[in-house]
């Protein structure tokens, strides 16, 4: 157990998180961040991405409900001349099919909005996640070592005991990369573990359908940009970042019928976007974009084009999901993978 979790527990159990949250120890906005909802077991994709089972995230929305003030993205223009205030959104990356099948009911249960930020291609061309494919190919392995190399450095056991911590450093290498060498890293890797490429088809029973994000934007869940490709921004040319972003936005506006205000960056860490970025999306026409590193945002004159997102990650306690709301300047910080 980590010293947070250690302390997480310890405010539980002495009251403190209740009364943190009664005196309003922080004013302003958090973001939290999911991922994926629902059943992990035996899935061959990035146990990462995972952010709460059904049950865990149908507990922390009524937490949520009850504690806080639940806001949308037309919220933003009127909550920072507030004199004081503890404003929650609650927002999903990338498009996975279980956000309508699992999140979505939960949420509409509870009559609380939510924003989903997609990467379009995702659902368009049915396509796996580079993230999703790394973790694929690793688990697939028919070898069972990936010898040193220049790509992917020292050498990986591809062993099943040791595979999920072998996945965890070839996602930290392949974000590290340029934008021209990606598919050469993907290529390398699918002959280095004997597994191939994932087969495409795999990805229907990944993603959501666009008839299912009218359904949801219709229900009163706001929709955002998360680019094209799900590319790491920074890393890229100002006229592919520009194509990413305006691409993104034109297509998701057609498929809703309605204009859409807010981004958020792939990855999102403080390197993965920059001066190019934040420009694009002024030229673009979105008003919001939001970074993935951690903290909250306090009343009073916010950053528009970095709006902090916390992340929520299944493997953590239901304690320090409490202590992460109640008490984000302590336990607000991201996971660092």
């Amino acid at each position: 157990m980590s010293k947070k979790e250690l302390l997480a527990k310890a405010l539980d159990w002495t009251g403190m998180n209740l009364l943190a949250r009664n005196v309003s120890v922080w004013n302003g906005l958090l973001v939290l961040n999911y991922h994926r909802v629902g059943d992990i077991n035996n899935s061959v994709f990035d146990h990462d991405l995972w952010s709460a089972s059904a049950e865990d995230f149908e507990k922390q929305i009524r937490f949520l409900s009850l504690n806080f003030d639940l806001i949308r993205i037309r919220d933003l223009d009127h909550i920072w001349n507030q004199p004081r205030g503890r404003y929650v959104l609650v927002t999903f990356d990338d498009g996975y099919l279980d956000n309508y099948e699992w999140a979505f009911p939960i949420i509409k249960s509870y009559n609380a909005p939510a924003t989903f930020f997609l990467t379009t291609s995702f659902l368009d061309d049915r396509k796996v996640a580079w993230w999703d494919e790394i973790s694929w190919m690793v688990r697939s392995a028919t070898r069972q070592l990936i010898q040193t190399n220049e790509l992917t450095g020292d050498s990986l056991s591809l062993h099943p005991d040791e595979c999920e911590q072998s996945i965890k450093i070839l996602l930290s290498r392949f974000k590290k990369l340029s934008g021209d060498q990606t598919d050469n890293f993907l290529n390398f890797l699918a002959e280095a573990t004997g597994a191939g490429r994932c087969p495409q088809e795999i990805a229907d029973y990944v993603w959501m359908t666009w008839d299912m994000i009218r359904e949801m934007s219709k229900a009163g869940m706001d929709i955002g940009g998360h680019t094209v490709t799900h590319p790491i921004l920074s890393r890229h040319s100002p006229e592919i970042q520009q194509f990413e972003i305006e691409h993104c936005k034109q297509r998701i506006e057609t498929e809703i019928g309605q204009e859409i205000t807010s981004f958020s960056y792939p990855v999102g860490g403080k390197d993965c976007f920059n001066q190019h970025t934040r420009d694009c999306l002024k030229q673009a026409g979105f008003r919001w974009g939001f970074s993935y590193y951690g903290g909250f945002a306090p009343l009073g004159k916010p950053d528009p084009w970095d709006l902090p997102r916390i992340a929520v990650e299944s493997e953590e306690p239901a304690s320090l999901f409490r202590s992460s709301v109640s008490i984000p300047q302590v336990f607000g910080s991201k996971k660092c993978t």
